[in-house]
Order: structure tokens, then sequence, then C-alpha cells
């Protein structure tokens, strides 16, 4: 019985990095003036349901990386996405428009074929005000939006009402603001000032917040 102990107890370390896996990837982005980016950079290993990270002065260090995943990393409009095999180190250089200009793997530069770029589109409104019902039947922002935005639920109730686009909750911006939750722009918003409601699916250009979506409201 002992011996059974003992066994298990050198076994049980060994499960754990079974499950754990992988390995670490640094990640730096360096600009074109050899600085940090002020913009938000996010990178995460692609997945199902990934978990995204925001760079802190331009590094990060992905944890778990298996040599067959796919190390994406956002930047301004365009996705990048790396083989992960036998990485553990990535930088990347950008030029003056904030596009990648060398990409250095494990401190050796890789040719441009070696990594896909994929163009993310940007924002643009799939609904305003101009093609909506007049916004003077409703008592509410809640009540504005119902029904009118394919993907877009409000559910929830006076004083506790939650938006969520495409089944995920999405970020909420008033006039450049960025709002602690929707029932906090539907308190603060009233429809009848309402000029336009832009939706970003994407979010890339609001950072790791943004990944769920963006629900962008302007009023006049």
């Amino acid at each position: 019985m002992k011996r059974l102990l003992c066994v298990l107890m050198l076994l049980l370390p060994l499960a754990g990095m079974a499950q754990t896996g992988g390995h670490p990837v640094n990640i730096t982005v360096i600009n074109n003036k050899g600085e940090a980016p002020r913009r938000d950079i996010i990178a995460y290993v692609k997945g199902e349901n990934p978990v995204v990270h925001t760079l802190k002065d331009g590094k990060l260090t992905l944890q778990h990386v298996a040599d067959n995943d796919t190390v994406a990393v956002i930047i301004k409009h365009r996705k990048y996405e790396f083989p992960a095999n036998g990485m553990t180190a990535l930088q990347l250089n950008l030029n003056r428009n904030d596009k990648i200009a060398t990409a250095m793997r494990n401190g050796e530069k890789m040719p441009a074929n070696a990594y896909k770029a994929v163009p993310l589109s940007v924002s643009s409104p799939d609904v305003s005000v101009n093609n909506m019902a007049s916004s003077l039947q409703y008592s509410s922002l809640a009540d504005y939006l119902t029904g009118r935005i394919a993907g877009l639920i409000i559910e929830g109730g006076p004083g506790n009402y939650q938006a969520y686009l495409d089944g995920m909750v999405p970020l909420v911006v008033v006039n450049g603001i960025r709002m602690q939750s929707f029932n906090a722009a539907n308190m603060l918003v009233n429809p009848n000032d309402i000029e336009s409601v832009t939706i970003d699916r994407n979010g890339v250009i609001y950072g790791a917040s943004g990944m769920n979506g963006v629900l962008v409201i302007n009023t006049k």
C-alpha cells in the first residue's frame, strides 16, 4: 500500500504537466521608433474559445502553447497568425503604418510566407436612426433597440438590462465613452437623442475588451 502511494505521488506532478502541456511564448512588439506601440495590441492562441490578452508595454508571455497551436496577434485592423511549432520567442517590428515590417522567430527573421496576415474589416454602421422608425415612440434605449439589429438581444427589465450580441456580452460605447454595462447606457441615453447606432463585430480597435463585439451609440 505504501509503495502504491509513493508511485501515485511521483506520478501526480507528471499528470499535472500533461494536463497543462505546451511551453511559454514571449511576444514583443516594437514600433518604427524602437518603442512599445501606444495602441492596444492583443494576442491569443487560436481555438474555439480563445482567451485573449492585451500586451503591456509591448510585451506578453503566452503560457502552455503547444507545437500544433497557432499564435494570433491583432494589430490595428489586421490579424497575424504564426505557427507555434518550436516557437519560444516572437518579436514583431512595425513600420510607420503599424504593419509588420519584420517578424523574428526565436531570434531569426521569418519569411513573409511563413505566417498569415488576415485583414479585419473596419467598423461600419449596421443600423442608424435614419433608416429606423422614429425614436419618439420609445421609452428607453432597451426598448428602442429590441428587435432592430440581427444578432442583438436585449434581456432583463428596468434597472437590470443586459445586451447580447451573437450570444456574447458586447462592449458598449456612448459618444466615445466606454460604459460599464448596457444597463448603464440604458439609464444614460435618451432614445430621442440618438443620432446613430453602430455594431462592430470585430471590435479590434477597442483591444481585448472589444473581442465580443462593440455596440457604439452616438447622440445628437
